[in-house]
């Protein structure tokens, strides 16, 4: 468990802005290991596609969770916005050509087809996705100012040990780093076919322009900055849980109160308001 400086327990909800492809699952065994039933994957009450996360969604996840110090989720987007002071929020973001390859890899293994390629690229909402769930639209200037002046902490996929061994230091609650690797995709061949195309990488990069200049402003300013603020860290690897070994006790309360709770609440909460 670490003990960095700044930890401590007034009741603050750290918020994981969790985009998609960026080694959210890691992070999430994380947090369910490390606060057990103060740890919730959120959703919004209202189910439309693409609904962030707001105030009144966290009323609820805060009547069913009473020590509620932590929550994660795809849907907390714009979270400066939609949540303002009642969550400290932070992220993971990833290189934006692997990562819209990774997220297009896993629609297909979801049951679509290689030849959506051309589908998924023409929609702008794919386009610079990582920029619009900080920012809430494709503006780099607002996604630089909020990840430096209102995120307490942005890592990168690329540099997950050394991003975690510094999340573990400005967190605000103990953490436990132990994880098992659960979300890896059974097949690679998808990507591996999408980046011998030089032509698709060319137009994935078009894509993500916005995504590919917030990108090197962390990797080269902001997450150098956080690190030096934190005096150091480490980028030994993390210890890890093998995969054919049960998970740990308090990561499986987190899972079994989640689905037998929240879920069932948030069920129930859609139905009163006539949500299908």
């Amino acid at each position: 468990m670490g003990d960095g400086p700044g930890q401590r327990d007034d009741g603050s909800v750290v918020a994981f802005v969790h985009i998609q492809k960026t080694a959210g699952t890691s992070m999430k065994f994380i947090l369910k290991h490390s606060f057990g039933m103060a740890h919730c994957d959120v959703n919004p009450i209202d189910p439309t596609p693409g609904r962030p996360f707001g105030l009144e969604d966290l009323a609820l996840v805060r009547r069913l969770y009473p020590r509620l110090r932590s929550i994660s989720g795809h849907e907390i987007i714009e979270p400066t916005r939609h949540l303002g002071a009642a969550v400290m929020p932070y992220t993971m973001l990833r290189d934006p050509v692997r990562r819209m390859m990774s997220h297009f890899q896993d629609k297909i293994v979801r049951g679509g087809s290689v030849d959506d390629i051309e589908r998924y690229l023409a929609d702008p909402e794919q386009h610079d996705f990582q920029v619009r769930k900080i920012a809430g639209a494709p503006d780099l200037d607002k996604a630089r100012e909020l990840l430096a002046g209102h995120y307490f902490f942005v890592g990168l996929t690329e540099r997950f040990e050394t991003s975690m061994r510094l999340f573990e230091r400005v967190c605000p609650y103990p953490l436990d780093l132990r994880y098992q690797t659960r979300n890896e995709a059974p097949d690679d061949s998808i990507r591996r076919r999408l980046e011998g195309d030089s032509g698709l990488l060319d137009r994935i990069r078009k894509a993500n322009r916005l995504d590919e200049a917030l990108y090197r402003f962390v990797d080269q300013e902001l997450l150098p900055a956080q690190i030096a603020r934190a005096g150091g860290v480490t980028d030994a690897p993390l210890p890890r849980y093998s995969r054919g070994r049960p998970p740990p006790l308090r990561f499986v309360m987190s899972r079994l109160y989640h689905r037998g709770i929240y879920r069932s609440a948030l069920k129930r909460e859609r139905r009163r308001r006539g949500y299908a």
